[in-house]
């Protein structure tokens, strides 16, 4: 796999993941597909990254690249390009999938179906182009998935970008983003290397950018949205070190570019 496969595939992967938890908490349908269940779900791309996800009491629980010693059920993907074309999908049939060997689909008989219908329901908010049609409710979850999968594409590129890691040398910066009514977390950008954290205040950021509301958020993160004109309109407000906000926007088109990358592959010429 190369190198723009493999750190494109964990981060859709994660991302889409990290949604299936998210959708665990707020979607009722999900609620009732996973109540009383307990197992873990094992996806796989080949050659890529293996992830699980947990379910269990009444949760669907995801810990990036966290083992499972065992697994009830997998999803496997025999190439990236299938797991990027599915964000161009709102549903998909997986048993036609499986028949044209393009995933491996196993499943305990108890548990017949968990693993496609989690992934039909989560696969919408992996399309950015719809968001007028959301609810407020899915305008936040699409917009705190977002902000993850920014999360995730900083981890993913400063782990493996030589480039990144040398620029970024030296630098010990922490960025808060708020979304008013609507997520929040930090990025820590630290001599080379970057952690980040969901659904927290950092006490004292170096700087904190505010975007007005999740469908700003949308814009900015889909990269829909100029983020020089979303300021001059005072759709994002940014406290603290300009200089610092800066670096971040331009380090941002390194996620947007594996963005554009998935896009490019999911329209390619290879059909479901």
């Amino acid at each position: 796999m190369n190198y723009y496969d493999l750190i494109t595939s964990r981060m859709v992967l994660d991302t889409l993941l990290y949604t299936m938890s998210e959708l665990g908490k707020y979607n009722d349908d999900v609620k009732s597909k996973i109540k009383d269940y307990e197992l873990n779900i094992q996806f796989s791309v080949e050659e890529g990254p293996v992830e699980y996800l947990e379910i269990k009491n009444n949760k669907i629980i995801f810990e990036r690249r966290k083992k499972a010693p065992d697994y009830q059920a997998r999803i496997h993907f025999n190439d990236p390009n299938t797991l990027f074309k599915i964000l161009r999908r709102e549903q998909l049939n997986f048993e036609q999938l499986k028949s044209e060997g393009k995933i491996i689909l196993k499943e305990e008989p108890k548990f017949k179906n968990i693993c496609v219908d989690l992934m039909n329901l989560a696969l919408p908010y992996s399309n950015y182009n719809y968001g007028d049609e959301l609810t407020s409710q899915d305008d936040y979850l699409l917009a705190k998935t977002l902000l993850y999968g920014h999360l995730i594409g900083f981890q993913e590129i400063t782990e493996v970008d030589e480039n990144v890691q040398i620029e970024m040398k030296g630098v010990n910066v922490v960025i808060q983003f708020n979304v008013i009514n609507g997520p929040q977390c930090y990025f820590h950008f630290k001599d080379g290397s970057f952690s980040g954290v969901m659904d927290v205040q950092y006490p004292d950021p170096n700087v904190t950018i505010t975007m007005s509301d999740n469908k700003s958020a949308i814009a900015l993160f889909s990269g829909q949205g100029n983020a020089s004109r979303m300021y001059l309109k005072g759709d994002i407000q940014i406290d603290g070190d300009y200089k610092d906000a800066m670096k971040l926007m331009n380090l941002r088109e390194l996620v947007v570019e594996y963005q554009d990358y998935v896009r490019t592959k999911s329209r390619s010429s290879v059909k479901f």
